[in-house]
């Protein structure tokens, strides 16, 4: 009763941090549900005495989350950016366990050289989860975005492995270089290949789900929702790693003919469904951290160092952590440069802002306190050399890198577009205008095959109502590619069109209401009424988002020749 309990203040307490972040909005949301678990915490520390479970952690919330992320990241752009996302996500965590780990082993000489490797190789990864949190309010170049997810995606497995083999080597007191490889592929291929195949294995019997029943689509949401955690546990079971099995299943599940074999209510009504799992999920492991703040601080009293020693420790760590992500960024342009030369194509050194970014935005997370919490409480029948001053030093360091980039990337991100020589088309509205046109044509060629079937009456109809749909789409596609006067106007009757329809569907909520009311139709009629409405009122949102949008984009066109003209 006590367990449900606290999963409904965390919930609830997830309600006020996203009330609290309307009103202190330049504040992101992370370090509020951090705070907020602090504070209770503090206030009602017999309550909310609450442990951490490393293993239960990472299988409740990191495979959906992950796979959640990869599901829906960009693969023609993972493709495009395969290097760098290789370079940062595996060259860059061993770079960053050499230089943390000495750091540590010089710093604080009763860590053991292993020991302190184990640390650096929990802090070399980024975390995806916190990425996406914190850079939510940063306007990062979708370019640069990509990058960083996708080295947050793929370099856990990396640094997992790292901090196993750090633990091993502690225990055993052996190191092997070929051995530590060989199995950082045998666990990262391993990974892929759960993870895909049995992706495959799920959607096929999604397919076949769906053409047994048209109405119902609950079933296959939760199939869909099982499927990280069945991918994740298959391959912790067999070795290998489950992160990445979570992640390849994000990245196979369209391969694997998702679009294809599902209706679209079970798609529509997904995109809700993890929607809300997405931001409820990160939400509780920022309350959850900062609820287990006060452990640390019990810890730091155990480890006889003060908080001043403790908090210039932390801060050289986080500050190292983010001169070596600049340095390595540094040392891989001459890389970049050589291959750019060789393919002929133009490069040039990237902008001090670009690479500031870069450095930033390479934020750590919870996972990262979740495997420093499953270092073994013994060793050799001895206590685990400094476990609990390891622990509190994650903790630090997570909440440092968090806080510094919060702060730091809206001041740098600001201009970062411009700094960009290859401006991002906007593919969006370019694929809504080649979905216009194929849909008018579309339109022409099943109105010539009705009116052959169809009488002179029939055909006048037909015809007529073929000409208002036209007619709609050719507004559209006017208010793109016509003479600036004509999109103006265009765009204009578009806005115009929008408001009409909104009165109307308002004016239907209005009358569904007195219907109700009257008792003319029941309570099971109104709701089957009001979400067809609540559909139709969805999409007409994102309709009026992409006209206001290309407004803005106009306007801003108007004003950059005027102003150009005043010059």
């Amino acid at each position: 009763m006590e367990g449900v309990l606290i999963c409904l203040i965390l919930l609830f307490l997830m309600v006020i941090s996203g009330v609290i972040t309307r009103f202190v909005s330049f504040l992101p949301t992370p370090l509020i549900q951090i705070a907020i678990g602090t504070l209770l915490a503090d206030l009602f520390p017999a309550f909310f005495d609450v442990g951490f479970n490393p293993e239960l952690f990472m299988l409740l919330f990191v495979p959906p989350l992950l796979f959640n992320d990869s599901w829906h990241f960009p693969k023609r752009e993972f493709l495009l950016y395969t290097r760098p996302i290789i370079m940062l996500s595996i060259g860059l965590v061993f770079f960053t366990v050499a230089g943390i780990g000495y750091l540590v082993h010089w710093l604080i000489p009763l860590i053991p050289l292993p020991a302190a490797f184990a640390l650096a190789a929990v802090l070399s990864p980024t975390d995806a989860v916190s990425l996406k949190s914190m850079t939510a309010g940063a306007r990062i170049p979708d370019r640069m975005m990509h990058i960083l997810q996708g080295e947050a995606l793929l370099n856990d497995a990396s640094g997992l492995v790292s901090f196993k083999l750090a633990v091993a080597a502690m225990v055993t007191g052996v190191f092997s270089v070929k051995n530590a490889l060989l199995s950082l592929l045998i666990i990262s291929f391993g990974g892929i290949a759960v993870g895909v195949s049995l992706t495959f294995v799920f959607i096929s019997l999604l397919g076949k789900l769906a053409k047994h029943n048209v109405h119902e689509t609950t079933t296959e949401n939760l199939l869909l929702l099982l499927l990280p955690f069945t991918v994740y546990l298959v391959a912790e079971k067999a070795g290998f790693s489950g992160i990445l099995a979570a992640v390849s299943a994000g990245f196979a599940v369209d391969r694997a003919g998702f679009l294809d074999r599902t209706l679209a209510k079970m798609r529509l009504e997904g995109h809700f469904v993890w929607g809300v799992l997405d931001i409820t999920l990160n939400g509780i492991i920022f309350i959850l951290l900062g609820l287990y703040l006060p452990h640390s601080i019990k810890f730091l009293k155990a480890t006889g160092y003060s908080l001043s020693e403790y908090a210039m420790i932390v801060i050289l760590i986080t500050m190292t952590l983010f001169f070596l992500r600049t340095l390595w960024i540094y040392l891989t342009l001459p890389f970049e440069a050589l291959i750019s030369r060789r393919n002929k194509s133009t490069w040039r050194f990237p902008n001090l802002k670009i690479i500031s970014t870069f450095s930033l935005g390479g934020v750590r997370g919870a996972i990262a306190l979740a495997a420093i919490l499953s270092l073994p409480h013994m060793i050799h029948g001895a206590p685990f050399p400094e476990r609990k001053l390891l622990i509190i030093l994650v903790i630090g360091v997570v909440l440092c890198s968090l806080l510094i980039s919060s702060l730091l990337l809206p001041l740098i991100t600001p201009g970062l577009k411009n700094l960009l020589h290859k401006p991002t088309p906007d593919e969006e509205s370019e694929a809504v205008l080649a979905l216009s046109k194929a849909a008018v044509e579309a339109i022409k060629d099943k109105m010539k095959s009705l009116c052959e079937e169809a009488n002179e009456r029939e055909r006048v109809l037909c015809t007529e109502v073929a000409n208002k749909l036209i007619d709609s789409f050719n507004q559209f596609i006017i208010s793109n590619h016509g003479t600036e006067s004509e999109k103006m106007e265009s765009m204009l009757a578009l806005t115009f069109e929008q408001q009409l329809r909104y009165a109307a569907l308002e004016g239907a909520h209005k009358e569904l209401r007195t219907l109700r009311k009257e008792r003319k139709i029941n309570n099971t009629t109104m709701m089957k009424i009001i979400s067809r409405l609540d559909l139709r009122q969805i999409a007409l949102h994102t309709e009026h988002q992409t006209i206001s949008s290309s407004l803005e984009k106009k306007a801003q066109g108007v004003k950059n020749i005027f102003s150009t003209q005043a010059d």
